[in-house]
């Protein structure tokens, strides 16, 4: 016959510890559920924050998680909500546009110090559009306008 020292279970703090991690996982999931949905929709499922639903889903478990789910499914999204897209964006086929106000990009080289074209200086700064007056001899920087193109 066993002793009452050996009947006593010394798996409790395991199944503690076990249920305890499962409830948060729930929780977490309710949150994460609700949170994602709120951000699509701009509504919160149920008129319920996800910081709520993280307790609900908490203290009722998978039943929470649950509720959660369907929440989301029943909750229509707001009619005016519309998420933030960037500028000249698509909205039809969700592809970025041109538009008037994005710069073309440059043909050209890009910006950096190359060969001054007049032949006066080592090197000259170019924008990636234009030449500027910054100009460089032997390491030092000096300034002067570029001379005009020889006439034909």
């Amino acid at each position: 016959m066993p002793s009452p020292a050996e009947i006593v279970n010394t798996n409790g703090p395991v199944v503690t510890v076990l249920f305890v991690v499962v409830t948060i996982l729930f929780a977490a999931l309710a949150y994460v559920r609700t949170a994602a949905f709120r951000r699509r929709s701009g509504r919160n499922p149920w008129g319920i924050h996800p910081n709520l639903w993280l307790v609900i889903g908490f203290f009722l478990g998978i039943i929470g998680a649950c509720l959660a789910y369907l929440a989301c499914l029943t909750t229509r999204p707001s009619p005016n909500f519309d998420p933030p897209r960037p500028p000249g964006h698509n909205y039809a086929s969700g592809v970025a546009m041109w538009s008037p106000t994005q710069p073309p990009q440059p043909a050209g080289p890009p910006a950096g110090w190359y060969p001054d074209p007049s032949g006066r200086h080592h090197y000259r700064f170019f924008t990636g559009h234009d030449w500027t007056d910054d100009v460089v001899d032997d390491g030092t920087h000096g300034t002067e306008a570029l001379p005009p193109p020889p006439s034909l």
